[in-house]
């Protein structure tokens, strides 16, 4: 059974590493096909072909270049920000490609074009991973544009010409062709949050149900874990449609109020949990676990018909509010409704669970409120407008900070655009010494497979280098059946169509598919059908060097950089606490700030401990010290969550003392402090527990912080201990 919250590891221990490529080249991810995205890649790319070769202008056949390339681009969100990204390939796109298309006559300038291009390009990581992607993109268009020198000014201008009218074309697919509904996108990002909530309730209702072990428990952290990035997403997709709308709209009032409300939910399904594992299966708690599931089943309800409710356009498609949740009432849901509660026979456990399933009630019955007022155009209760004062400003942007920030040698994306333009170069000098197929094609396979880390590139060589020989001997396949350029174009619509439409379930088969349409492509514009086999043997050139680079050039283990993370979660878990302590409720806004920064931190400690266990090549039981630190490090962090949110709104802060609170933030840097220096931690002082006779939940919930700061001492002890670590 997966749930939610638990005290076991939940990050899988790692098997031999080439068995971990394999897994991740054959992982299906759940969902379903984008098939409406790769019918409009296909549609995309094959009109300019179709128009190259009925108008016999074979400059045209660039513009399905930059087609596909700006469809590929188009990763969602706002209109806003998918225009600006679509737009900025087709722009720059077009600018690269008709600066290069006169280059490449000569080996020293098309070497020193291909490393400047190259290494700037990928420099744009700085940005953020959006702007990597988009200099990703940037990067394929000048270097197949270096690669076929243009022969005159006048083919060079019509080049430009073409990218630019295809990327146009490609952003009027995506933008405008179907009808401009601003707020879409973010419906749909707030729909996934809820829908998100949703099965954290029901995966609370059935370990409560089953009394769950505490291993049950933590089978589900890494899954709850996964709704602070959907909140995250939601908060940006909604911030990027708003801005720039003096006249702000009812919708988008709505839909910042229920972002809003999904981080005290949060917090509040935490408590809950922590609550319900000393309940257990205690025989005397019956009623109190029976309130619970009930709770949990509306509550889930509840999630349920807001993401169906965010998902219509009208009205007239919503069937009518679950029954467990709500009481009819003019046209609004109305409050879920409340479990008796019997207080007296189950004491103070009995008092503490009924006050966190009242607060969640109330949250859910704003939710419900404000979702019936998007979809019926009703305004924001005040309850709703409430919960947004106190949310985070957005910070300005600066062009040049990111590119100070990164303009040093230890910087990774420093590194990395170094590495990549320096490979790519080097292969175009190897392939032309040794005339062995198209030099340009290998340096453009090196640029798609090197990745900022060596564990990441080695997961792409295995899979690009199967990818493209599997594609390539399909290309050679179709090149031996098909031998007019109409059913050229057929075959390469397929082609794109299905493999967008897979890129979200598997990269493996989305890569098998795309190579050969790339390969066609340049089939259908050199007319050498002989191509697609003369391009494999650049495949395994391209992937020997990208790993050759990457092992040699500034390698940069990420068992480097996996303390420095793991620290950075730890003081954020002694900032939460401390936050916790100041502060008479858990669910405000300072407090929820705070948690979300602890969410980031502990976040990017787990996608370092991930990337280092793709590069780990000792026994695998010796990373077990940083897989207990990272789960007991979000363990703290539930802990806190639940003393902080249970508390009543009546009582004084001192359910938390803030003695206590700033001797285990203390401890908490010491530990942090021995991550970055690799050195043994020294003991942690005593903690003083105050008094609880009176209230068993917050005494075993007190009690879980000196316990948990002694299991985090000894994994970071471990950690000192293991050279492989450090």
């Amino acid at each position: 059974m997966a749930t939610l919250w638990g005290d076991g590891p939940t990050l899988p221990m790692p098997h031999h590493r080439l068995l971990r490529h394999l897994q991740s080249l054959l992982r299906v991810e759940p969902g379903r096909p984008a098939l409406w995205a790769g019918i409009r890649a296909a549609v995309a790319t094959a009109l300019p072909l179709c128009l190259s070769f009925l108008l016999t202008v074979p400059q045209a056949g660039w513009a399905g270049l930059t087609a596909l390339l700006v469809t590929l681009a188009d990763k969602g969100g706002s209109y806003r920000v998918r225009a600006r990204i679509m737009g900025t390939v087709t722009v720059l796109g077009a600018l690269v490609g008709l600066l290069a298309a006169p280059a490449g006559r000569t080996y020293w300038l098309d070497a020193t074009l291909l490393l400047l291009g190259v290494t700037t390009a990928n420099f744009a990581r700085c940005y953020g991973e959006t702007a990597g992607s988009v200099g990703g993109q940037l990067a394929v268009i000048f270097v197949v544009s270096l690669g076929a020198p243009a022969a005159s000014t006048r083919e060079a201008v019509l080049r430009g010409a073409a990218l630019l009218l295809g990327g146009l074309w490609a952003m009027g697919l995506s933008l405008l062709l179907w009808p401009l509904r601003p707020y879409r996108p973010a419906r749909r990002a707030v729909a996934r949050v809820y829908a998100a909530l949703a099965i954290a309730a029901e995966d609370l209702g059935n370990a409560t149900r089953d009394g769950a072990s505490s291993e049950s428990w933590a089978a589900g952290l890494k899954r709850h874990a996964g709704i602070r990035p959907e909140i995250e997403r939601a908060r940006d997709v909604l911030a990027a449609t708003r801005r720039g709308r003096p006249d702000e709209s009812r919708r988008g009032e709505h839909l910042l109020v229920l972002v809003e409300l999904a981080e005290p939910m949060v917090a509040l399904l935490s408590a809950l949990a922590e609550a319900m594992q000393v309940v257990g299966r205690d025989p005397h708690l019956h009623a109190t676990r029976e309130r619970v599931i009930r709770l949990c089943e509306a509550f889930n309800a509840m999630d349920q018909w807001v993401s169906r409710a965010l998902r219509e356009d009208r009205n007239e498609g919503m069937r009518e509010p679950p029954r467990l949740a709500l009481r009819p009432r003019r046209r609004q849901p109305a409050r879920m409704a409340a479990p008796p509660v019997r207080q007296g026979a189950e004491g103070p456990l009995s008092t503490h669970v009924a006050t966190l399933l009242d607060r969640l009630r109330e949250y859910a019955g704003v939710a419900h409120e404000t979702a019936s007022g998007l979809l019926f155009g009703d305004p924001v209760s005040p309850r709703g407008r409430g919960t947004v004062g106190g949310t985070r400003r957005q910070q300005g942007f600066s062009l040049w900070q990111p590119i100070r920030d990164h303009l040093h040698p230890d910087s990774v994306v420093a590194r990395h655009a170094l590495r990549t333009g320096m490979v790519a170069t080097a292969a175009l000098g190897l392939t032309r010494a040794l005339q062995v197929g198209d030099a340009h094609w290998v340096s453009l396979v090196v640029i798609s497979i090197l990745q900022p880390y060596a564990g990441s590139t080695e997961e792409r060589v295995l899979q690009r280098t199967l990818g493209t020989l599997v594609g390539a001997s399909l290309a050679a396949l179709i090149a031996t059946l098909v031998h007019t350029p109409p059913m050229m174009i057929g075959v390469i619509s397929a082609l794109t169509a299905i493999s967008v439409a897979l890129l979200p379930l598997n990269f493996g088969a989305f890569q098998v598919l795309l190579t050969p349409d790339y390969l066609l492509m340049a089939t259908l514009s050199s007319g050498d059908w002989t191509v697609a086999s003369q391009r494999s043997l650049g495949v395994l050139i391209a992937g020997a060097l990208a790993l050759v680079g990457s092992w040699t050039l500034w390698p940069s283990p990420e068992r480097r950089r996996f303390p420095d993370a793991a620290a950075s979660a730890l003081r954020a878990d002694g900032k939460y606490l401390q936050q916790l302590a100041t502060h008479r409720s858990g669910t405000e806004p300072a407090v929820n700030e705070e948690r979300r920064l602890l969410d980031q931190a502990l976040l990017e400690a787990e996608s370092s401990f991930q990337r280092l266990m793709t590069e780990y090549r000792g026994p695998p039981g010796h990373l077990e010290p940083g897989m207990a630190l990272l789960t007991y490090a979000r363990r703290f962090a539930l802990a806190v969550t639940a003393l902080g949110t249970g508390r009543l709104e009546g009582r004084t802060p001192s359910v938390l003392p803030q003695q206590l609170a700033q001797r285990a933030s203390d401890s908490l840097e010491l530990l942090a402090r021995a991550l970055q220096e690799r050195r043994e931690p020294p003991p942690l002082p005593a903690l003083s527990l105050p008094r609880t006779s009176d209230d068993p939940v917050l005494g075993k919930l007190l009690e879980r912080v000196p316990r948990q700061l002694g299991i985090l001492h000894g994994a970071v002890a471990r950690i000192s201990e293991d050279p492989s670590l450090r």
